[in-house]
């Protein structure tokens, strides 16, 4: 609006030379950047010091267009005003109102009897007053927002006042959800998104019933510290395990750092003891060249998520990694110091778990020697291992490598490599005796790649062009056999595996062009191809994922595939093939299928040999409207027993729906009903007080 009104002043003066109003004028300034302005008269007033445009006024700019009855600019306070049925179009966007100020040397303004419609998502917001307080700040006075259509919507929220920041919350004061036009609910404050990049929703009181926690209630509110600090609060309701209180705590700090805390506390009547948990991330970058990170996540009691996890990942989760590093990076160097604690929560206690408090870990990035074709680089790393029963001790690790990169023939890239890993120990605590040892061990690889590609056209639809690329790679590597029983054991650093193995690759991909007459190509991967095997001529190898024979000296062939036909289409394979027993070691598929009804589906199968064989998979229909219908289950065909399914029903309206679910795993059933609102997000994630 600034730039349109800027660019109407000067049109203003090179259209007036004679300040004489002229009906009917329409010009398209040669120098303006294409603004294109209409109005049935465009006069100057001395006395005021403003230029006016009367009359269907219409003023077109980069996209943007605006109407009103009369348009004025005054040069002494640079305040440009438009009076009457004013209206802004951007896209399909749309601000409408009786009168609209704007200053335009501060770019704020304010709007009366506003009204804004965004098409993405919906969105519908009144204010009998809209102030444009910043750049991307706006303040709504007496205000309602919603995402349906209709004079008397389905739903709304009622405001006295609100205030919005782009890519931001809304935050709302005095707010009253109606239903129709029936007031149904207060919140003293209320919290709703509108940036683009994540998603949340409104939450208020949520209830259900579970086999473990009886029948529930989350009564959550939010508070508001500053501008860069909030908090969430939820009352949690068990009738079989008694009350808790959880928080969650974001803040943006002014250096850069940002984080957030979560805690949940409760004492258990089942058991008769407080139990809890606690988790906290914090990142902060001091310069570009110095980054500090911290994952930490706590327990009160080592069967906490088996009682409260509800989601897979979180009900079987056996270890608690706490971390926390400081990097400090240079052109050519970074030095890390890092501490990791570890909870087995499958142990009977923790005194035997292994913890690395701290680790240092300096590393030299390929630097060449001079203009030869040869790379020098170093890893280099220091661990103090930590535990309460057990051996403990530290271990100095030093592994240089000198590189060699070269092109013999055109298309063709060959390296080689040759390293050294020593390795220093001090260890005490143990079964073993304690003290000093170290090892040294080298290593040797080489190897040599091309890549053909060859591009194809074609007419498929709107697929026009295809590019092959093919990747072949052959490399060998070797470490050679040697005794390390009498080294102390902490992990596989350790026991370095002797190697004597020559592997190849093949890599394909396939990538498709879409040409649109109105906006740039497109590119999509189309499919991926990677079949890779081993030779091992002496030494051995270690799979965690497969059995390894060491009699037989072709490892198994793996093969990696993804295609993607369309966009909504994706299948995925991942396996590993013994050419000894002629079957596969594992397995791991997965497709996926939609379309923009809403409709979809998935399934995948994974299987290890002689480990695990399951089947996981889940639909949405949303054939029958206004109902969606959703199912999820994970099946062990090895116990015959379902390990989790979920189902859904949503009955769903153009901008609300009602959902009800059921979940069931081993041990646990639980039932849930929420709401939700379209365009807002599920009621329990959008944020409420």
């Amino acid at each position: 609006m600034k730039n349109i009104l800027r660019q109407f002043l000067l049109a203003s003066s090179l259209l007036l030379a004679c300040v004489v109003p002229s009906p009917a004028l329409e010009s398209m300034l040669p120098d303006s950047g294409g603004i294109k302005i209409n109005a049935d008269t465009v006069g100057y007033d001395k006395d005021s010091d403003a230029y006016n445009a009367t009359g269907k006024v219409r003023i077109d700019w980069s996209g943007i267009i605006l109407f009103a009855d009369t348009v004025s600019f005054r040069q002494q306070d640079n305040q440009a005003v438009a009076e009457g049925n004013v209206l802004f179009i951007k896209d399909e966007n749309t601000l409408e109102g009786t009168r609209a100020t704007i200053d335009m040397e501060t770019d704020k303004g304010e709007i009366q009897d506003a009204t804004l419609f965004v098409k993405n998502g919906n969105f519908r917001l009144t204010g009998k007053t809209l102030q444009k307080t910043g750049e991307d700040d706006y303040h709504i006075e007496n205000g309602t927002f919603t995402t349906c259509d209709g004079d008397v919507p389905s739903w709304k929220f009622k405001v006295a006042e609100l205030d919005v920041s782009r890519n931001d919350y809304a935050v709302g004061k005095h707010a009253v959800f109606y239903i129709k036009d029936i007031p149904v609910l207060y919140f003293p404050y209320i919290m709703y998104p509108v940036l683009e990049e994540r998603q949340s929703g409104l939450m208020i009181p949520r209830t259900g019933a579970s086999s473990k926690k009886g029948f529930y209630l989350e009564i959550p509110s939010y508070l508001v510290i500053s501008p860069s600090q909030d908090a969430t609060f939820v009352l949690d309701i068990q009738t079989d395990r008694g009350v808790g209180i959880g928080a969650n705590y974001r803040y943006l700090m002014r250096s850069g750092g940002h984080g957030a805390a979560n805690a949940y506390l409760i004492y258990d009547t089942n058991k008769s003891e407080m139990r809890g948990n606690f988790l906290l991330n914090h990142q902060q970058s001091f310069s570009p060249t110095l980054f500090f990170s911290s994952n930490i996540e706590l327990t009160l009691d080592r069967e906490f998520y088996r009682d409260f996890g509800e989601t897979t990942g979180e009900y079987n989760k056996q270890y608690l990694e706490s971390s926390a590093f400081i990097t400090k990076h240079w052109e050519r160097f970074s030095l890390t110091s890092e501490l990791r604690y570890t909870e087995d929560l499958y142990a009977e206690n923790n005194k035997a778990t292994l913890q690395e408090l701290p680790i240092l870990t300096f590393t030299s990035l390929k630097q060449q020697l001079a203009d030869t074709p040869f790379y020098v680089s170093l890893d280099s790393t220091f661990t103090n291992f930590y535990r309460q029963s057990g051996l403990q001790g530290q271990r100095l690790s030093v592994h240089p490598m000198l590189s060699f990169y070269s092109s013999p023939i055109p298309g063709i890239e060959s390296a080689a490599w040759v390293g050294y890993l020593q390795r220093f120990y001090n260890t005490y605590g143990g079964e073993t005796a304690s003290g000093t040892s170290d090892s040294g061990i080298p290593d040797v690889g080489a190897s040599l790649s091309s890549t053909l590609t060859r591009v194809y056209d074609l007419d498929w639809g709107n697929l026009k062009r295809v590019k092959h690329s093919i990747i072949p790679e052959i490399s060998y590597s070797y470490l050679p056999l040697k005794n390390q029983d009498s080294l102390p054991f902490f992990d596989f650093v350790d026991r370095q595996v002797a190697q004597n193995m020559i592997s190849y690759s093949i890599t394909n991909y396939l990538t498709g062009k879409f040409p649109s007459p109105d906006s740039p190509a497109t590119y999509r991967d189309l499919a991926y191809l990677r079949i890779s095997q081993g030779y091992e001529f002496s030494g051995t190898r270690r799979d965690i994922l497969t059995l390894v024979d060491d009699q037989r000296s072709f490892t198994d062939i793996r093969i990696e595939t993804r295609v993607n036909p369309t966009d909504r289409l994706s299948l995925l394979l991942d396996s590993r093939f013994n050419i000894y027993q002629t079957n596969f070691s594992t397995i791991n598929i997965a497709a996926d299928v939609s379309d923009s009804a809403g409709n979809s589906a998935r399934l995948g199968y994974r299987f290890s040999r002689d480990e695990v064989r399951y089947l996981e998979g889940g639909v949405a229909i949303s054939y029958i409207e206004p109902f969606v219908f959703q199912y999820m289950t994970r099946y062990s065909i090895d116990s015959k027993d379902f390990l989790e399914s979920y189902y859904s029903l949503e009955f769903k309206q153009q901008c609300w729906g009602l959902i009800f679910s059921y979940r069931e795993r081993p041990g646990e059933r639980s039932f849930l009903v929420s709401f939700s609102l379209s365009g807002i997000g599920a009621l329990g994630k959008f944020k409420a007080f």
